[in-house]
């Protein structure tokens, strides 16, 4: 009876340390679309598109990846006779002159073109925002009139001269197709930046240098490949090329644009809702926003990492992992799970998650002989959430797993390489536990949670 009310009474102590508010943005009941992020001064505009109605854009700021601005609405959809009865994908830039631009995407099912670039126009990223209809223009005649559409500008120090990429089709190949303007005024096509023989289209395109390299970002919209890849090039004009480990993250996670510099550089994109919000049924369109650290490392691929301003919230610890404690425990609030793990090369180890009204498993598998992450929910590999990563040699990992049960995400990043994120609605009815078919040569780590100051009253959105 002792031990009874000793451990009434600590979890009772750990419930009022510790809070169940969202750790990602939760300002849209529906989640969200495409986001479209800005940085400037140290804060993060991520304008979005909002999962509902026809897609108008959304605006809300934030400077620390913990408390988010009232969403804003940016730009609203046009009327049945417009262009922009439903509007699309972009990006906004800072103007030269002053103010800012807002480049996006018209689309009108019952029009030909179909889809247009068009623009807005602001004095301040919060607006108002006024629409310049006179700048709209289409694809044709040298780009396809149907998809043409994901407007990404910038300033091309390189090429001395601004820079739109925009997904579309060529020659009845998948293209991301090339605009060049010297001042924003009149756009002129270019051949495109980078082709492919797809029957699908290569979405948001995202382009930028670090150190000697171009990487040019984008969503495949292939099911066979449906996730966030990237290329590189030594020029902006290519030619683009595939590395070994080209997929950020699994299919989970979609839509992935960046904003910020250096250490600065995260990649913002949507972990995908389910069918009817329920986890045996396929993903859906739109979903809950997150954010990775997005770096170059030495050899100059890109990796990807949880950020640190995500990481330094969880500043409680709760449980001590080793070899003889693999037991993560329940997921009832936000929580971070850190380990640094030894297994037999070639061997299959991960996270076991088990429902707690069914028994039924889960699993987040890491096959070392495969190099490949994969989440199984209930064991179901169809449609499955998957991502490659290089084997060590020698069989350590470092694995760093986040848990959000309000929002019933994960994303476990392996090695600061690779992420591979899913959808749970109900993970936080799981207990979550550590395995290895042949057992851990060497494991410790922790399981960490935020203290009630990081988490009451804290406007998320």
């Amino acid at each position: 009876m002792r031990r009874l009310i000793a451990a009434l009474l600590t979890a009772t102590s750990l419930a009022a340390a510790v809070q169940a508010a969202p750790l990602y943005f939760a300002g849209e009941a529906a989640g969200v679309g495409d986001p479209n992020p800005f940085f400037e001064d140290g804060t993060y505009s991520v304008f979005y598109l909002q999962n509902q109605g026809r897609h108008p854009w959304f605006m809300s700021q934030t400077s620390d990846l913990r408390t988010w601005s009232e969403p804003v609405e940016a730009v609203p959809v046009g009327e049945a006779v417009t262009p922009d009865y439903w509007t699309g994908s972009g990006s906004v830039i800072a103007d030269p002159e002053g103010g800012y631009r807002l480049y996006y995407t018209g689309h009108n099912p019952e029009a030909r073109p179909k889809e247009v670039t068009m623009e807005s126009r602001a004095e301040t990223l919060t607006g108002p925002w006024s629409k310049a209809p006179e700048t709209t223009f289409p694809g044709p005649p040298a780009y396809d009139e149907l998809d043409f559409r994901d407007p990404f500008v910038l300033w091309n120090a390189e090429a001395e001269a601004w820079w739109m990429l925009l997904t579309t089709r060529h020659d009845g190949n998948a293209a991301i197709g090339l605009y060049t303007s010297p001042d924003l005024g009149a756009w002129t096509a270019a051949e495109p930046l980078y082709t492919e023989d797809s029957p699908l289209n290569l979405e948001v395109p995202d382009l930028f240098t670090e150190g000697e390299d171009w990487y040019l970002i984008f969503s495949d919209q292939r099911d066979a490949s449906r996730q966030v890849r990237y290329l590189t090039a030594t020029g902006s004009r290519g030619p683009y090329a595939y590395g070994p480990y080209d997929a950020l993250d699994g299919r989970g996670f979609y839509a992935g644009k960046s904003a910020g510099t250096g250490e600065d550089r995260l990649l913002f994109g949507w972990v995908a809702h389910k069918q009817l919000r329920k986890d045996a049924m396929s993903f859906a369109w739109g979903g809950d926003l997150i954010m990775h650290a997005l770096r170059r490392p030495d050899a100059g691929e890109l990796a990807v990492s949880l950020p640190d301003q995500l990481g330094q919230q969880f500043d409680t610890d709760r449980t001590t992992l080793s070899t003889d404690q693999l037991e993560v425990g329940l997921p009832d609030t936000a929580l971070r799970v850190r380990a640094e793990t030894k297994v037999a090369p070639g061997s299959r180890f991960g996270f076991a998650l088990t429902a707690a009204n069914s028994g039924r498993v889960s699993t987040i598998e890491l096959d070392t002989e495969r190099g490949e992450a994969v989440f199984l929910y209930n064991g179901d590999p169809n449609g499955a959430p998957r991502v490659a990563f290089p084997p060590s040699p020698d069989g350590a990992y470092a694995l760093d797993l986040v848990i959000d049960p309000e929002l019933g995400l994960g994303v476990l990043y392996i090695n600061d390489f690779r992420a591979l994120s899913f959808r749970y609605y109900r993970i936080g009815a799981t207990t979550i536990s550590l395995f290895a078919d042949g057992g851990f040569a060497a494991l410790q780590g922790t399981v960490s949670v935020r203290s009630t100051d990081q988490t009451e009253e804290k406007p998320n959105g």
